[in-house]
């Protein structure tokens, strides 16, 4: 009872099976939501799609897309570079911290080793001054 759909919810189903028409093995979001606009725009046309008139103004059109896409291929490619290169900052900076933190924990012990042996000479010059 609970997984019937309701009528309403066809149009939804439909856009699933189209969906999966046209995925394709290692497809990115963009491509897949660009690749569903276009059949929707299709769908909803009154149009024979494969009568249409390839003017100059479409072939402009084309030509702008092809440049937005290498445009947009290599803002991701600068991006991806730019968090790469904040990442390796990232991690030498956290590697001198670290370093650094050691060398506090080292000094320290090395101080605390040394003030004991002092309380010790102490302790011992204390107890050899009482006893005369």
């Amino acid at each position: 009872m609970v997984l019937t759909l309701s009528h309403s919810q066809a149009s939804v189903e439909s856009g699933f099976s189209v969906n999966k028409e046209l995925l394709i093995e290692n497809m990115e979001e963009e491509t897949i939501v660009a690749q569903r606009i276009v059949f929707d725009a299709v769908q909803l046309s009154d149009m024979d799609v494969t009568k249409i008139v390839i003017s100059q103004k479409i072939m402009a059109c084309v030509r702008q897309s092809h440049a937005a896409y290498k445009r947009a291929l290599q803002f991701k490619k600068d991006k991806q570079s730019e968090e790469e290169k904040h990442a390796s900052e990232d991690r030498k900076r956290k590697s001198v911290i670290a370093s650094l933190q050691q060398q506090k924990k080292q000094k320290l012990t090395e101080i605390k080793a040394e003030a004991a042996a002092i309380d010790c000479k102490i302790a011992s010059l204390e107890s050899g001054h009482l006893h005369k």
